[in-house]
């Protein structure tokens, strides 16, 4: 699978996916950080990665807007970091959340998910 993983996420989380195969970067890394959800959307377009993030509001916004205009669009899944496990086994928690996701869902829809 081929990951974005938006700012509020760890960084660490990149790697650890990775780790487990994927190809996995976080917005710092590919020098968003600060950018408007809108760049960062554009940017998953563009390199055909899912988007992670908790900014369910915006990023719901931008798939409407996408898919109602069939304009490219990428699946984009939602996360809430405190769903998991707190105390320094959050980068591992979610990690293994989001590759089992992936193996559920090896060619996920475009549009929006909660795994």
């Amino acid at each position: 699978m081929r990951w974005l993983l938006d700012e509020m996420l760890p960084r660490a989380l990149a790697a650890k996916l990775s780790g487990l195969g994927h190809d996995a970067v976080s917005v710092q890394e590919v020098g968003l950080a600060g950018a408007t959800d809108e760049e960062v959307f554009d940017l998953a377009v563009a390199e055909d990665r899912l988007v992670v993030t908790e900014s369910f509001a915006d990023f719901a916004l931008l798939v409407e807007r996408h898919l109602s205009s069939d304009e490219r669009c990428v699946p984009v899944v939602f996360v809430r970091k405190s769903d998991f496990s707190r105390g320094g086994g959050l980068v591992a928690h979610l990690a293994a959340h989001l590759d089992e996701w992936a193996r559920q869902h090896p060619e996920p829809y475009l549009g929006l998910h909660w795994p």
